[in-house]
């Protein structure tokens, strides 16, 4: 359950500059904008957990997006957030929300690491920690090929 706005009001008038920001992983876009919508022109910080709403959510006045898909789609969303006020943005938005959904297509830490694996030549990525498993070399295809089809190119691997 997200947090209420009165609570947000609330914790910000009994812990003036202590409380600066939120990030909203909730899902429901409606919500993180109702947070930036209140508190955003006061300098509290709004992010969302979605890399498909940083768009929206700067052009609503939010703070930018904190994510895990960030760990092979951060040079678009810096694109998404540089040029949040114009076309370019806009435009690379389509390619960070084809990137998400992607990456969310598999179990995302599995995911993450399989494509960071597949990146660096490293098969030390795919090694995993319980609850998470290695994704199948079918799970895998998959990913790739969804990840592929964004056009993105991640960075050679150092």
């Amino acid at each position: 359950m997200p947090f209420g706005i009165d609570l947000i009001g609330r914790l910000l008038k009994a812990y003036p500059g202590k409380v600066k920001g939120i990030k909203d992983s909730s899902g429901d876009f409606a919500n993180t904008k109702s947070y930036a919508d209140h508190y955003a022109k006061d300098g509290f910080e709004v992010f969302c957990g979605d890399d498909g709403a940083l768009h929206s959510l700067l052009n609503a006045g939010g703070a930018g997006c904190i994510t895990a898909a960030a760990n092979v789609g951060s040079a678009v969303s810096a694109v998404v957030y540089a040029n949040w006020d114009n076309p370019k943005g806009a435009e690379a938005q389509t390619t960070l929300s084809a990137i998400r959904k992607a990456v969310v297509s598999a179990p995302l830490i599995p995911g993450l690491k399989a494509l960071v694996a597949r990146n660096t030549g490293n098969p030390a990525w795919h090694n995993i920690r319980p609850p998470h498993m290695k994704l199948s070399a079918e799970g895998q295809a998959k990913l790739f090929d969804a990840f592929d089809a964004c056009g993105l190119k991640l960075a050679a691997a150092a």
